[in-house]
């Protein structure tokens, strides 16, 4: 529990976590922060308990109620910024105030309501995803209400940087401050000679302004310094995380988000978010787990930079910089084991990946708003395919989809069963399938997985009856051998399936070298071979070579691969992928001519 004299802003840091940890814990959360209600810190808080409340139980009341509260801050924080309307800015313009403790409460006020917009903007965005109708000029002004998110933290970012500058040590070309922060050694200039080389008055209210140029000129031990490096690292968060997403929408997106006042750069999004972990409050783990969700989730489940980036020493060294410094709140976690089975992966550490990840999926209670448990499962699924253990990586998709993503992991599961030859367990899971599909036939539920699926569907049974006549043929010699050929071509199909999503989610550079030549051996043509899988051999045929370094030089086989598909007008992800990996061959090799085949 917490001291009467502990500051508000770590009794936050206290009660969020420790939801967020433990659902369970919301009763204990929130009389952590009823102590003081009337704190801006612990107002802050409660809205993003609120928040996660109603990402995990979105009932109309409870949004609504929700929403209402953030609202209500929102006006307290605004009219706390206002200070008076236009004549108190006109006020605050001409006189000084000597009260160090104002220019603080300004930015944590200009923080906090950032904040809770952006709280606002997310709650609309749980409307959405749980089927509500919002309206169309709802969603004009969830957009309109982030772009103004977007504006303050820019504004405040700049307005806190300068003073950071006045008083910590900071190159003049960076953005961004690095940990740990250097003080300045103590000058005696005044304070007009240190606004003159600082344009700290230009952005910032004077009242502020004169606050920490007090600070600056009388002695730099003083408590505000903390109070710097706090709000450094606070109004860093928000302002790295939308650089940061915002880097990565894709480029047909880039002309309207530019339109609409967006604009994002990656470095200077990771370099804020690198500093803000490190901070004392609230916001430090949230930007530990952005930043462990780029390097070790969205690189390799979303491709933001290509396939190519999973195999980045530059990716595979930070993430282990973060798996190494968690914040005190996920040590020991089942969250921080997640992400020691993700960084062990991207070092190619197959054995110890897995160890985390089983750690991780035994724990016996999970009660975190994601269930990390589940997420290890999943993850054990694919690691054990790429073992080339189907029996274990069957187990472990039907396990996760008992509770998550019903249709891909029975999918997966039922791929791997087939592919152990259990074709038993596969009709099974094959049926399941086809109950959750049967009942989610909506556009919602379509996407690029989706169509994969039902665009195997079919082969897929009929691979199942193949294995399945081969094990139960006793007589009829005659007919054996063809049946033995189809029992191969049956499981032989299913591990092709499965090596081409793991190819998709990982990429193959991580592989062990068993695993390689069995996708070569696999990926051979066979006399009873159809042309469903054709280019997906052709392509693993290719990388998994280049892995292995047989052939130095791959591109006329990938630019024929890409130009068969596109005479066939093959457009889908297996296309997009050849061309990628055509692109990014033709550049290894220099050459500044490449054509590109995609019209």
């Amino acid at each position: 529990m917490s001291s009467d004299n502990e500051p508000t802003w770590r009794i936050c840091r206290k009660a969020v976590w420790m939801l967020i940890q433990n659902v369970n814990n919301l009763a204990d959360a929130e009389a952590l922060l009823n102590r003081q209600e009337n704190d801006l810190h612990i107002a802050s808080g409660k809205c993003f308990i609120l928040l996660l409340t109603a990402i995990q139980r979105p009932e109309k009341s409870r949004l609504e109620s929700a929403q209402a509260e953030f609202k209500r801050f929102e006006a307290r924080c605004g009219a706390m910024l206002d200070g008076g309307g236009w004549l108190g800015m006109v006020r605050r313009k001409l006189q000084f105030s000597s009260g160090a403790a104002a220019g603080v409460d300004h930015y944590d006020g200009q923080i906090a309501l950032a904040d809770v917009t952006l709280c606002i903007v997310g709650l609309m965005v749980v409307k959405v995803m749980n089927g509500y109708n919002v309206g169309h000029i709802a969603i004009a002004k969830t957009v309109y209400s982030l772009r103004r998110v977007w504006k303050m933290y820019q504004q405040c970012y700049a307005s806190v940087l300068d003073v950071y500058r006045a008083v910590y040590d900071l190159d003049p070309d960076e953005n961004a401050p690095r940990w740990p922060p250097v003080l300045k050694r103590r000058q005696s200039s005044s304070a007009a000679s240190l606004a003159s080389t600082s344009n700290v008055g230009s952005r910032m209210y004077r009242s502020a302004t004169t606050s920490f140029e007090t600070f600056r000129q009388d002695s730099v031990s003083n408590e505000m310094s903390k109070d710097v490096i706090r709000l450094m690292t606070a109004v860093s968060v928000g302002y790295g995380a939308f650089n940061l997403i915002l880097s990565l929408v894709s480029p047909m997106m880039i002309p309207l988000i530019g339109m609409l006042g967006f604009r994002g750069n990656r470095r200077t999004g990771l370099d804020a978010l690198m500093f803000a972990k490190n901070g004392p409050d609230v916001h430090a783990p949230l930007a530990w787990l952005i930043l462990s969700w780029y390097h070790m989730m969205g690189n390799t489940d979303f491709l933001f930079d290509g396939p190519h980036s999973r195999e980045n020493e530059t990716y595979v060294k930070e993430s282990e910089q973060l798996v190494c410094n968690p914040p005190e709140e996920f040590r020991n976690s089942t969250s921080l084991q997640y992400f020691i089975g993700r960084s062990f992966y991207l070092k190619g550490d197959l054995e110890q990946s897995i160890r985390a990840y089983e750690i991780g999926s035994t724990v016996l209670v999970d009660n975190s708003f994601v269930s990390m448990k589940t997420m290890c499962l999943h993850e054990l699924g694919f690691m054990y395919a790429i073992k080339l253990d189907w029996i274990a990586a069957y187990k472990k998709f039907a396990s996760v989809a008992e509770v998550w993503m019903k249709q891909y992991h029975y999918f997966m599961a039922t791929v791997c069963a087939g592919a152990a030859g259990d074709t038993t367990t596969a009709e099974l899971m094959r049926r399941r399938t086809d109950e959750v599909v049967s009942g989610c036939r909506s556009d919602a539920c379509r996407g690029t997985m989706n169509s994969f699926m039902e665009s195997k569907e079919t082969k897929v049974a009929e691979a199942l009856r193949w294995t399945a006549a081969a094990s139960s043929e006793d007589d009829a010699d005659s007919k054996h051998g063809h049946v033995l050929c189809n029992h191969c071509d049956g499981q032989r199909y299913c591990r092709l399936i499965a090596y081409e999503v793991l190819y998709v989610k990982y990429g193959v550079a991580k592989w062990p070298e068993d695993a390689l030549h069995a996708v070569l051996s696999d990926c051979q043509e066979a006399e009873d071979d159809d042309n469903t899988m054709l280019y997906t051999k052709q392509l693993l045929t290719v990388v998994c070579q280049r892995v292995l370094g047989f052939v130095d030089d791959y591109r006329q086989s990938l630019i024929d691969i890409v130009e068969n598909m596109d005479r066939n007008q093959r457009r889908d992800h297996l296309y997009v992928y050849g061309v990628y990996e055509l692109t990014a061959e033709q550049i290894r090799h220099n050459e500044v001519n490449i054509v590109l085949l995609i019209t």
